[in-house]
């Protein structure tokens, strides 16, 4: 069985090399995956580090999102795929490790495949990640978990640490075109629409802040969406 779908393969591989170079681009840009929701990870406490140190265990963000198949499926595919994706989110300007679409993938802070979030991994990419990527990001999505004290909650905590994150994409991140909030799917099976609404109540009172800190700052339009409902890390 092996054998033949080996063969097979081999079979369609020559087919489509016979194929017009136009054609087959048009094929491997069309097969370019859609929205991605690429998970970052930062070091865990690195917000006021404003130079390189040996202390650094990396030199960048990383990210649990699998690298497109069309970037190592062939040299034409990756031409196509080199178009849209760049590696992103590395430390002090240097080269990122994390394949990312700006346009339109969506750059995900939030606990996700056994990582735990913490807020320190927000503050730690808008401190040390270059703002020209950064200012680039089209779509934004953060958990409600962000917001908590380990298992606890406390409304001017999380109004607080609200209000200091959307300051922090004010500044860093005016391209961004679209916000997402994810609540924290832990905490909200008891009284789902109670958690809701407070997480609304939360985000409403920070943009109302905002203007007074940032006056140039549009907010984008923003929502609140289940994680289950957002696309996956390969699209």
């Amino acid at each position: 069985m092996d054998t033949l779908a080996n063969s097979c393969s081999s079979s369609l591989q020559r087919l489509f090399a016979r194929l017009p170079a136009e054609l087959r681009l048009q094929i491997w840009e069309a097969s370019i995956p859609g929205p991605r929701l690429v998970s970052i990870r930062c070091g865990s406490n690195m917000s006021f580090v404003s130079k390189p140190s040996p202390d650094i265990p990396q030199e960048g963000c990383t990210s649990p999102a699998p690298a497109p198949a069309n970037l190592h499926a062939c040299s034409e595919s990756r031409v196509e795929a080199l178009k849209a994706y760049r590696p992103m989110f590395g430390f002090f300007r240097k080269p990122g490790h994390v394949w990312f679409n700006p346009d339109v993938d969506i750059m995900y802070f939030g606990p996700r495949e056994g990582f735990m979030a913490a807020d320190s991994q927000f503050h730690t990419c808008m401190s040390l990640c270059d703002p020209e990527e950064l200012a680039s990001v089209r779509r934004l999505a953060i958990n409600d978990a962000l917001f908590w004290i380990g298992p606890s909650y406390n409304c001017m905590t999380a109004a607080s640490l609200t209000l200091e994150m959307l300051r922090q994409v004010a500044l860093r991140m005016p391209g961004v075109q679209e916000l997402i909030f994810v609540p924290w799917e832990e905490k909200v099976r008891p009284d789902e629409a109670l958690a809701i609404e407070r997480i609304r109540w939360q985000i409403h009172a920070a943009l109302q802040a905002i203007p007074r800190m940032v006056p140039a700052w549009q907010p984008p339009p923003w929502k609140i969406v289940r994680l289950s409902q957002l696309p996956g890390p390969t699209g």
